[in-house]
C-alpha cells in the first residue's frame, strides 16, 4: 500500500490554512470545524486544521461559519 501526501490512514483528509485579523481561536476553530466533521490535526500555532474529507467542509463555508475577521483557505501539498 501507499499513502498519498494529505491522506490520513485510509481516508483522506482536507486541509485549510486559517488566518485571523488578530489572533486565530484554535478552540472556535475546533469548535465549529466539530460541528460538521472530525479534526484530525492541528497545525502548530494554530495556522492549520486537517479534518476529515466527508464533503461537509469547504473553504468558504468554513470561513463563512467563522464569522469576522476570519480567512480560510484551501491548503494544498
Amino acid at each position: 500500500e501507499s499513502y498519498d501526501a494529505g491522506q490520513f490512514l485510509t481516508g483522506s483528509l482536507v486541509h485549510f490554512t486559517i488566518a485571523h485579523t488578530s489572533a486565530v481561536d484554535m478552540k472556535l476553530v475546533v469548535e465549529t470545524v466539530g460541528m460538521r466533521a472530525t479534526v484530525v490535526i492541528l497545525g502548530a500555532g494554530g495556522e492549520r486544521v486537517a479534518v476529515e474529507n466527508n464533503g461537509a467542509w469547504d473553504a468558504a463555508d468554513l470561513q463563512a461559519a467563522l464569522g469576522a475577521g476570519y480567512t480560510v483557505t484551501d491548503f494544498d501539498y
